[in-house]
C-alpha cells in the first residue's frame, strides 16, 4: 500500500459543550430523566416503525402487519416506504464499495479508503435518519417501542437448561478465531482499520480498531457499547477513549455487538431482539458476545505482547463482567489483564424488573404476560450475571458509576464493587445518571487515566 498519508480519518463529531463549563450543568440527573424519556417514548418507538418499514420491502400491507395495526394514513406510510427504499439502496451500494476497498483491494490508495469510509458513514447516517419519516406516524398513532415475542419459561429450559444445570461450563471457551484485518487508513494519531470474522453464533462479527503510531506491542482495550448504541451507523459524538491511541499509545478495539448495526436482525432495530425475545434474547446476546470478546482477546495476544483490558458501558460492561468470571475455566491466554466498567450493575434481574429503561419500554409487563416472575428469572442468574470472583485482581479493576443511575441501578453496581473488593482509588462515583456518567468522561477523565496507568504498569519493557 502506498505510504502517502491522508488527513485524520473518519472523525466523529465533537460536542464542545460537554467538555466545557456548560457541561457541568447539562450532565446532571435531569439530563438522564429527559434522555430516558426520549429513548423509551420516542427513539425506540420510531425505531420500531423504521424496522417495520424496512421489513415491509415497499408493501403498505406488510408494514401494517409489522406494526400490528392498519389505521395509519396511507400517505404517511407511502412516504416512509419510498424514503426507506432510496436510503437502503444507497447504503448497500456504499457498503459494497467499502468492502471492496478495505477487504478486497490490494492497491487501494489512502484517498480511496478515506472516501469509501466517508461515503459509507454518510449513507449509513441517511439510512438511519429515515426514522424522521416515522415521527408523524408516531404522533398520530402511537407505536410500541418493542415487538415483543417473549419466550416462555419451559421453552427456555429446553434450549438453555443444560447450561443452567451445570452439566458443563455455562460459557465454554470458543474456538480460535479466523480474524481478518482490513486495509488501514493512516493518520497523524495512528491507524484506523476493521476486523471481521465468523461469529460463533450470529453471522459475521465486526470490530473497529484504533492503533497507535509507531508503538511496538501496545496495550489493548476492548471496549463494548451499550444496548441500542450503533456507532458504525451514526456520525456521532466522539468518545475520549478513542483518542488513547494517539495520546497514550493504547490500541482501542470497538466490537459491533450482536443484533446491532450491520448485524441487525431483519425486521428489528438495533438491540431490539434482546428485549423482544427476553429473557432468551438477552441470554443469547450475552452468550454470543462473550465468545466474540474472548476471540478478540486471543487476537490481541497474537498481535501484541502488551496487556489486554476489556470493558464497556451499560450492556457492554455487563457482558465484560461475565467474561471476567467465565474465564475461570478458560486457558490463561484468554484471561483479560484489566477491567474497565462504566454505568454497570451486578444485578441484571433488578435491571430487568426495576431499571427505568427496561420498565420504560414495557419489558417487565411483557415478561409477566409471558409467564415470567422475578422468582423464575432469578433461577437463570448463572447465564445473566457474573458468577463468583473475576480472574482479574481487584487492583486492576476500574469502575465508573453514577450515584443517580436508575437504568442499571447504582446499588447493584456498588454492591459488585464491594464484592470484588475494588480499591477506593479505582472506584469513581459521580452525581450523575446512566447517560450522563459515560458522557461525563469528556469533562473528567480520571477513571480513564487510572486505567491507562494500570496498563502502562503491565506493558512489557
Amino acid at each position: 500500500m502506498p505510504d502517502n498519508r491522508s488527513e485524520e480519518p473518519s472523525q466523529r463529531f465533537e460536542i464542545p459543550l460537554l467538555a466545557g463549563q456548560p457541561g457541568r450543568f447539562i450532565l446532571r440527573p435531569w439530563f438522564d430523566r429527559v434522555t430516558n424519556h426520549w429513548v423509551t417514548r420516542w427513539y425506540f418507538p420510531i425505531s420500531r416503525g423504521w424496522a417495520a418499514a424496512r421489513a415491509a420491502r415497499g408493501s403498505r400491507e406488510r408494514f401494517y402487519e409489522q406494526i400490528r395495526r392498519d389505521d395509519v394514513p396511507a400517505v404517511l406510510v407511502d412516504r416512509l416506504l419510498e424514503a426507506m427504499a432510496r436510503a437502503e439502496e444507497r447504503y448497500q451500494e456504499a457498503t459494497r464499495e467499502w468492502l471492496r476497498a478495505f477487504f478486497e483491494s490490494h492497491e487501494a490508495t489512502q484517498d480511496e479508503l478515506t472516501r469509501a469510509e466517508e461515503e459509507r458513514e454518510k449513507a449509513a447516517q441517511a439510512f438511519m435518519m429515515v426514522r424522521a419519516y416515522v415521527v408523524p406516524i408516531h404522533l398520530t398513532r402511537t407505536l410500541p417501542p418493542v415487538a415483543y415475542d417473549i419466550v416462555a419459561p419451559e421453552t427456555l429450559e429446553r434450549t438453555h437448561g443444560y447450561r443452567r444445570a451445570g452439566t458443563g461450563a455455562a460459557f465454554p471457551a470458543p474456538d480460535s478465531p479466523r480474524i481478518t484485518e482490513s486495509n488501514r487508513i493512516e493518520g497523524p494519531s495512528g491507524t484506523l482499520s476493521w476486523l471481521r470474522w465468523p461469529s460463533p453464533m450470529i453471522g459475521t462479527a465486526w470490530a473497529r480498531v484504533y492503533a497507535p503510531p509507531q508503538v511496538e506491542d501496545p496495550a489493548t482495550l476492548i471496549y463494548l457499547h451499550g444496548i441500542g448504541m450503533e456507532t458504525e451507523m451514526w456520525q456521532m459524538q466522539s468518545d475520549p477513549l478513542d483518542g488513547l491511541a494517539g495520546t497514550a499509545g493504547v490500541r482501542i478495539v470497538r466490537p459491533e455487538g450482536p443484533w446491532h448495526g450491520r448485524r441487525m436482525l431483519f425486521g428489528y432495530h438495533g438491540g431490539e431482539p434482546a428485549f423482544a425475545f427476553a429473557p432468551k434474547g438477552y441470554i443469547e446476546l450475552t452468550q454470543c458476545w462473550v465468545s466474540e470478546v474472548t476471540q478478540l482477546i486471543e487476537w490481541a495476544r497474537a498481535t501484541s505482547r502488551g496487556p489486554v483490558a476489556i470493558g464497556g458501558v451499560s450492556l457492554g460492561a455487563l457482558t465484560s463482567q461475565v467474561v471476567a468470571t467465565a474465564a475461570q475455566v478458560w486457558p490463561q491466554r484468554l484471561h483479560p489483564d484489566a477491567l474497565f466498567l462504566v454505568a454497570t450493575s451486578g444485578d441484571v434481574v433488578e435491571t430487568c424488573f426495576a431499571g427505568s429503561l427496561a420498565t420504560g419500554v414495557g419489558l417487565m409487563k411483557a415478561l409477566q404476560a409471558g409467564g415470567w416472575t422475578e422468582e423464575k428469572l432469578i433461577l437463570w442468574r448463572k447465564l445473566l450475571e457474573p458468577q463468583g470472583p473475576p480472574v482479574i485482581p481487584p487492583e486492576r479493576i476500574v469502575m465508573l458509576l453514577g450515584a443517580d443511575d436508575t437504568v442499571t441501578p447504582f446499588a447493584g453496581g456498588l454492591a459488585l464493587a464491594r464484592a470484588w473488593e475494588v480499591p477506593e482509588e479505582n472506584l469513581f462515583v459521580h452525581h450523575r445518571g446512566h447517560f450522563s456518567t459515560p458522557l461525563g468522561m469528556n469533562q473528567d477523565d480520571a477513571s480513564i487515566r487510572r486505567l491507562v496507568g494500570i496498563l502502562k504498569g503491565l506493558t512489557p519493557s
